[in-house]
């Protein structure tokens, strides 16, 4: 968690991308937007993060498809310690929109890669802004 100067707190976003690029790119993007990124490049990664940082995490952008594990897992394992935590699945596979199937709709959401770092800020901003949220995909 990161205070701003006014004393309002940061969303915290934990990246999870096996791809260095997109997930510099997606950090370097989300920070200029105002987040607090934790970048990991593993899930393994994401959870040693995770279970290290002391503050809220607000969402889990993870990519779907890494190989250690999927990010569906990954999510899953997370929300075991952090229930109020949201995600935003990214993936290239369309097949792997069914996987936040077994999430509250509130809480998942799907983004189709290759995306637009305005995309997902758009999609961030979304999930954590209501309780009632879709299950949105966006291509």
């Amino acid at each position: 968690m990161t205070i701003t100067a006014s004393g309002a707190r940061k969303t915290t976003v934990l990246l999870a991308d096996d791809e260095s690029a997109i997930a510099l790119l997606l950090e370097m993007d989300l920070t200029r937007r105002g987040y607090s990124v934790l970048k990991a490049h593993s899930a393994s990664e994401a959870t040693q993060m995770s279970e290290a940082c002391s503050t809220p995490i607000d969402v889990l952008v993870t990519d779907w498809n890494m190989p250690d594990m999927k990010g569906d897992a990954l999510a899953h394992q997370l929300l075991q310690q952090r229930p109020e935590m949201k995600f935003v699945l990214m993936s290239g596979y369309p097949n792997a929109a069914e996987a936040i199937n077994d999430f509250p709709k509130n809480q998942a959401a799907f983004i189709a890669k290759p995306l637009t770092p305005s995309k997902l800020d758009s999609m961030i901003k979304e999930l954590l802004s209501t309780t009632n949220f879709s299950r949105t995909r966006v291509a």
